[in-house]
């Protein structure tokens, strides 16, 4: 019965953005924060017929607005483009009773294990996603992680030279609404 339940249930992607954050550090200056963020998220997700949920998404890296279309640009080329054109999220493995949880509770947080592709390279972390149903078929996943610009062999960006260094510290966070159909 529950299984017939699970296949019966369908996901589609409504909305969403990424982002990232760091900031920019000079000897004696005040520090400068930096964030982009790009809402042109390309999400495939839904149930397999063995009712295991799956996510998939990609953001074009030159799809980041910062408000300056002279760092947008060198984000981009940090990022690897124009030979990688896109970052990739890739939902590996959560609970058993996590999808339970998500269908009979307003809101909660669920660990994952996702895999992040970045300038070609892969890693995998674990994700705490807070989700919470804005309506009866509307569910929205927010997720926010530290990751290391080294981890996909990127040097930390700069500004004017050397003057201006961000650490090897970037927050990227997320924010998707599916609708699901049960």
């Amino acid at each position: 019965m529950a299984l017939t339940f699970l296949i019966s249930l369908s996901a589609s992607f409504k909305e969403g953005y990424v982002q990232y954050h760091t900031v920019l550090k000079a000897f004696g200056t005040v520090p400068d924060p930096v964030s982009g963020r790009s809402e042109n998220l390309k999400v495939n997700a839904g149930f397999r017929d063995d009712g295991r949920f799956y996510l998939k998404f990609r953001v074009p890296v030159r799809s980041f607005r910062s408000g300056n279309t002279t760092r947008d640009r060198e984000v981009a080329k940090i990022l690897g483009y124009p030979k990688h054109r896109y970052i990739h999220f890739s939902l590996l493995a959560y609970p058993k009773d996590a999808i339970d949880r998500v269908l009979n509770s307003d809101s909660g947080t669920v660990k994952v294990r996702a895999r992040l592709k970045v300038k070609g390279k892969a890693k995998t972390y674990t994700w705490k996603v807070k989700y919470r149903w804005l309506s009866e078929n509307l569910l929205e996943l927010k997720t926010s992680r530290h990751v290391k610009f080294t981890d996909f062999g990127i040097k930390p960006p700069t500004l004017f030279g050397f003057v201006k260094r961000a650490p090897d510290d970037v927050v990227v966070s997320g924010r998707i609404v599916l609708e699901v159909r049960r």
